[in-house]
């Protein structure tokens, strides 16, 4: 039996509501200067690179390596 799914529909939900948090603490909470913002570009870029993996799971659809028995085609 195929796996029907869609993969990725979480990924870029979640990627996206986890860029715009650490957007919105890079650009809202006031900064003393770049340095303090280092870190939060780095989870914003993070949050980003996974939403675009959904995206790319969602457009591709599924593969073999989402069966349900672990990236076999093994009907146990």
């Amino acid at each position: 039996m195929p796996h029907k799914k869609r993969g990725g529909m979480g990924l870029v939900i979640g990627g996206a509501l986890i860029a715009m948090l650490f957007l919105a603490f890079i650009y809202i909470v006031p900064h003393s200067g770049p340095t303090d913002t280092a870190p939060l570009w780095l989870g914003a870029i993070w949050a980003m690179l996974a939403m675009c993996w959904g995206f790319f799971r969602f457009v591709a659809g599924p593969s073999k390596l989402d069966h349900l028995h672990g990236g076999t085609d093994a009907d146990l």
